[in-house]
């Protein structure tokens, strides 16, 4: 068909179609929301697309520090809980920190051991307290973080401690962040197996109660000592 100006004519849908289009989308739409908004966006699968195409992990939170896999929900601060927010209003996440009854204490100390020697400086910390820490020493030395409950497990000994990283091949430095697991003391022990003196520099700072300091099983109560 053409218009009195010769060009084709095109002819407008007729209602049926607009209709029939319009019903078309809409039963596409309603499938793509069955099949993959729900399971990627809100975690639901009732038709079980999602686990099929694998959707279903995409409505988890994401932890950075596990190069982006769905993060445990855990409500603790090493593993914050992701809310999202109201209409408008920005997304909660729980779990970040810690609230603690008193200012945080800073320490900062030089550590001498001559060859064979070994020394212990723990921190007293309540359960859930931080603290960051970062220690470096002139040689090699062997070393244990570890830490004593003040309530030990039942039938447990005298000796009874729980240890959280040993290296018995040494290192010159470490550095990191510490969360109590128990309240207790927690802290370090260097062995100096150089051959040689050993100066070992130790920064602190986070929430504990008191230092104690274990050389030749000789235990004494330290004050925490500022960086001028």
């Amino acid at each position: 068909m053409t218009n009195g100006n010769g060009t084709a004519a095109v002819e407008a849908p007729s209602k049926q179609q607009i209709l029939k289009a319009t019903g078309l989308a809409a039963l596409i739409a309603i499938v793509i929301f069955f099949t993959i908004v729900m399971p990627a966006e809100l975690g639901k699968d009732p038709l079980h697309t999602g686990a099929a195409l694998g959707l279903m992990n995409l409505s988890k939170p994401v932890n950075a520090a596990t190069g982006g896999s769905p993060a445990t929900i855990d409500a603790t601060p090493a593993a914050p809980v992701f809310e999202a927010g109201a209409a408008g209003e920005a997304p909660i996440i729980k779990g970040t920190f810690v609230a603690q009854s008193n200012g945080y204490k800073v320490d900062s100390r030089e550590l001498m051991l001559g060859p064979g020697e070994g020394m212990e400086i723990k921190y007293h910390m309540q359960k859930g307290a931080g603290m960051v820490y970062s220690w470096s020493a002139n040689r090699t030395v062997l070393y244990e973080l570890h830490g004593e409950p003040d309530v030990k497990p039942a039938n447990a000994g005298d000796d009874y401690y729980e240890s959280y990283e040993k290296d018995d091949a040494g290192k010159k430095e470490s550095h990191g962040t510490f969360t109590s697991p128990s309240t207790g003391i927690q802290g370090w022990f260097w062995d100096n197996e150089s051959g040689g003196p050993v100066t070992i520099k130790l920064v602190t700072a986070g929430f504990y109660d008191y230092i104690l300091q274990n050389k030749d099983d000789v235990k004494t109560r330290l004050q925490p000592s500022e960086p001028k």
